[in-house]
């Protein structure tokens, strides 16, 4: 069994709509829907925004389901001049950008960083060339925070270069994967561009279309799992 997590219904939704056999399941406050995605057996967590409860409905679906492998997708903002929007960031790594301990421990305490797994990522990699969907490989920033600001965009940067795009929950998924020794990896649909001018516009207009492209990408996965 794959494990999917999302945060936001739309998100979900787009990975639903091709599932079979679907019995919905609510868990305290997290709501999980299990059946089938291109014959695998799949059950999609949606989490809500923000790493807390990402982190929490992560850690719900492992222990109640056992999945040998989360999946995160959903959207994100891209921080890359040569990146278009429904581009597919496929993550190498996930970091905490805003854990910050540097009072204490210096530079050392700026960022916590997770590895995905590099088979999935392969496997992402060959699904996007499949489909044909642009895609770019790097590391996804994870903060409690909707970058909208200038400065926003320079600290994060400033800290993390290596990063391809910023949201809300993928390094928190992947510190409680990470923690249950579960193979996760991160997959975002870029609904707005940093490098763009009308970004607020870009991201209510084209959040769905970048979910179902996500939900592309997860289908045919899912195929070859």
């Amino acid at each position: 069994m794959i494990g999917i997590i999302a945060a936001m219904k739309s998100e979900m939704d787009a990975v639903v709509s091709r599932m079979k056999d679907i019995q919905n399941i609510q868990i305290g406050p997290a709501l999980f829907a299990k059946g089938k995605l291109s014959g695998k057996e799949v059950v999609v967590g949606l989490s809500g925004v923000g790493k807390t409860a990402a982190s929490m409905t992560t850690t719900i679906l492992i222990l109640e389901f056992k999945p040998e492998a989360v999946i995160n997708v959903g959207v994100a903002g891209g921080l890359l001049e040569d990146q278009q929007v429904c581009d597919l960031v496929i993550s190498d790594s996930m970091i905490q950008a805003d854990f910050d301990t540097s009072p204490l421990d210096g530079p050392e305490g700026i960022g916590l960083e997770y590895k995905a797994d590099e088979k999935l990522m392969q496997l992402a990699q060959q699904a996007a060339k499949e489909l044909g969907v642009n895609y770019h490989t790097g590391a996804i920033a994870s903060q409690d925070l909707f970058m909208a600001r200038e400065e926003d965009f320079q600290k994060l940067m400033e800290h993390f270069p290596q990063s391809a795009c910023s949201e809300m929950e993928g390094a928190a998924v992947a510190s409680a994967a990470s923690a249950f020794g579960v193979p996760v990896l991160v997959l975002r649909s870029l609904s707005d561009v940093v490098h763009h001018t009308g970004n607020p516009m870009e991201f209510s207009e084209f959040a769905a279309m970048a979910a179902k492209r996500a939900a592309d990408l997860m289908e045919q996965m899912c195929s070859q799992l």
